[in-house]
């Protein structure tokens, strides 16, 4: 999946934007970045944010109004960003937004959080669906909400021989300690305190608001660190609290600030020293919360936001954490500013898989926990035809022609990854048709596939296979497709559009109101398909359309409406590849889904085997030997007693009943070995 990764942080000096590919699963997620963009807020939407900080002036209208202005802000980022990596949005699978945090309450009874920036307003904006508001569900599960990049960080920056101690230096400092493996310790995480904040506000105040920051440290490399200032910032309560503990600028924000200048006024301290000051404060808090809260130093400190492009606190960094080596995620692949963007992509992946996100050493939480809240893509809006999206030219595999094979194979590779993502919302109707041929099948209905081309060549694999894996009879489950036999291995022209040939098919078949007919086409418009559907619908089938487009003709004939939507395909127009495999994996679905309901299986074995041959006899014994708990010999013994019938093997054993017994209850239940276990004998 391609994600973009968006964050405001405390400092709130604008928005990074991060796309990042992602594939698999953690331990072995593989990431990229693709790019990486910041985008300064507009100074009025600075000077908002800043007002909505404070409780004196951050009135409900002006935060109703800013969580809009920023969720439009988002947006446009998010557009941007993608360009600047040479990528449409519509490449673009998902966006996970942290937001702007505006207050945070970590612990006690009013324990909360809340970020602005809409994004219902970036969902619309951008067409993508988007993850957001991650903390609150760490909060919810008794945790502070934060740090939440330590799930990232442990994933992707765990080193197998040293100890790390990974740095994040935004608004607010914070620490992710990762032991290294044999350590026999977990990875945690913690606010250490301040990080920019109190520097940029100094410096906006020494500079009569001309400096949002102190460029490169060289107000604070000029002045000298004011010792006794810094031992009283020290004295801090924050400070001495042990983990799991987070902050932000409820603590170290203006009001803050405010005492450290006043008091620096009093010191008679020049803009330098009170810069030099600060700037040693965040180092020295750093530096002693690795000495007060982690089990050993590091051997390392990997640096990243804001904070690591200034030299003059990596310098004090790097004397007082010594011998610790010091470095910025730069150096291991990660761009120090995109670190935090590039977490959230992570986390919004994760999210979107149904996998937890945090990391309850680090913030405190009763458990893992999936993060965030979804706001859905709007409905497609393109310059695509409503129907034409198997027709389309995929722009990323316009040079597939002019890159490596290697390069090629994973273009399709990711185009192929999202087929099972475009399955995943048709589940439900999925389900739905499973129940509806079982219960016609019970009933002496049977499943019938029709389609053209790939799609009909998909139907007749699917059919054919039932009866070698469920010891069905050849005519329940049937399949028919345009052109007849000779199309299965050679294209038949025209044979697709003859309507009245799709029609006539199921005339032939005599279908009627117990059986179950599925239409399967690509695009959702072939005639041939149509016209059985027609048909079927007429005679009172359950009717069931399977197609890659939405909307499409196939739908109007369909009691059920099976629609995975994978897109455009690596080469325009081969609907062999991804929508090829979507219905193989919905047929999948639909012909196995069945047969379990049907009793074929007893829990995910295959019992109606008939042992007709020495592999089948082997199969069939594993097979009662596995549901019995007996051993091979055992099983083998049964089954002759049974007349080799696994069904019959198994529900004599495990109800301790014989064999005609066994019979009777499976013939009563029509085969399914867990009712016959649990009725009583007639």
């Amino acid at each position: 999946m391609i994600v973009i990764g968006l964050m405001s942080g405390t400092s709130a000096d604008g928005i990074d934007a991060a796309v990042v590919e992602l594939l698999g699963a953690p331990p072995r997620l593989e990431w990229h970045v693709l790019g990486y963009s910041h985008f300064a807020h507009a100074p009025e939407l600075r000077e908002e944010i800043f007002a909505c900080f404070r409780p004196e002036t951050g009135s409900v209208d002006r935060l109703c109004s800013l969580n809009f202005a920023l969720g439009e802000a988002f947006a446009s980022a998010a557009i941007e960003a993608a360009q600047q990596a040479g990528l449409s949005m519509q490449q673009v699978d998902l966006i996970g937004s942290h937001g702007q945090t505006l207050w945070h309450i970590p612990t006690g009874k009013q324990a909360s959080t809340l970020q602005l920036g809409e994004p219902a307003v970036i969902a619309e904006r951008t067409g993508r669906p988007v993850v957001s508001n991650f903390r609150t569900r760490d909060m919810a599960a008794g945790g502070q909400g934060a740090p939440l990049v330590a799930y990232v960080d442990r994933i992707l920056l765990t080193h197998p021989e040293n100890r790390r101690a990974v740095q994040n230096i935004g608004g607010i400092a914070n620490v992710t300690y990762l032991p290294k493996p044999g350590d026999g310790q977990s990875a945690f995480a913690f606010d250490t305190g301040p990080g920019n904040m109190l520097i940029d506000a100094l410096a906006a105040r020494v500079s009569g608001g001309r400096l949002a920051c102190d460029v490169d440290g060289k107000l604070a490399a000029s002045g000298k660190v004011h010792a006794g200032l810094l031992a009283e910032l020290m004295e801090t309560a924050y400070l001495h609290q042990a983990p799991p503990k987070t902050t932000g600028r409820e603590l170290f924000g203006h009001t803050f600030a405010d005492i450290v200048w006043t008091r620096a006024e009093a010191l008679g301290l020049s803009a330098e020293d009170r810069l030099a000051t600060v700037t040693a404060f965040t180092a020295e808090s750093i530096a002693r919360a690795y000495a007060d809260f982690l089990p050993a130093q590091p051997d390392e400190v990997i640096l990243s936001g804001g904070g690591a492009l200034n030299p003059t606190l990596v310098s004090m960094l790097a004397r007082r954490v010594a011998p610790a080596r010091v470095l910025t995620s730069d150096e291991l692949g990660l761009q120090a500013e995109a670190k935090e963007a590039v977490a959230f992509a992570v986390l919004a992946y994760e999210s979107w898989h149904n996998r937890p996100g945090n990391l309850p050493e680090a913030t405190g939480a009763r458990q893992s926990v999936i993060l965030g809240n979804f706001t859905p893509a709007p409905p497609r809006q393109s310059t695509i035809k409503p129907g034409s999206y198997t027709e389309a030219r995929n722009s990323y595999t316009e040079k597939i022609d002019q890159v490596s094979t290697l390069e090629m194979v994973q273009m399709i590779n990711r185009e192929d990854i999202k087929v099972a993502e475009a399955v995943r919302p048709e589940l439900p109707a999925i389900a739905l048709a499973i129940d509806g041929i079982a219960a016609r099948m019970q009933s002496g209905g049977r499943l019938i596939y029709i389609g053209a081309g790939t799609s009909g060549r998909l139907g007749i694999l699917d059919a054919s296979e039932c009866p070698p894996t469920f010891s069905t009879p050849p005519e329940l489950v049937i399949a028919r497709i345009a052109g007849g036999k000779r199309a299965i291995t050679n294209a038949v022209e025209g044979a697709e559009d003859d309507l009245e040939a799709g029609r006539r098919e199921i005339e032939a078949l005599e279908v009627n109101e117990k059986d179950s007919v599925v239409g399967i086409a690509a695009s959702g418009h072939t005639p041939y398909v149509l016209g059985g559907m027609q048909e079927a619908r007429h005679r009172g089938a359950l009717v069931i359309s399977l197609a890659c487009n939405h909307p499409a003709p196939i739908e109007e004939h369909a009691e059920i409406v099976i629609a995975p939507l994978v897109g455009p395909e690596v080469v325009t127009g081969s609907t062999r590849l991804k929508a090829g495999t979507a219905q193989k994996l919905v047929l999948n679905m639909l012909s196995t889904g069945t047969m379990i309901r049907l009793g074929k299986t007893y829990s995910n074995l295959m019992v109606d085997v008939q042992m007709t041959n020495l592999k089948l006899r082997a199969r069939g014994a594993r097979i009662v030997a596995q549901a019995c708990g007996i051993s091979d010999a055992e099983a083998r013994r049964l089954l002759e007693k049974c007349d080799n019938e696994v069904k019959t093997a198994i529900v004599s054993y495990l109800a301790d009943i014989p064999a005609a017994r066994a019979r009777s209850r499976l013939t009563a239940v029509h085969g399914v070995i867990r009712k016959a276990l649990s009725v009583k004998d007639l």
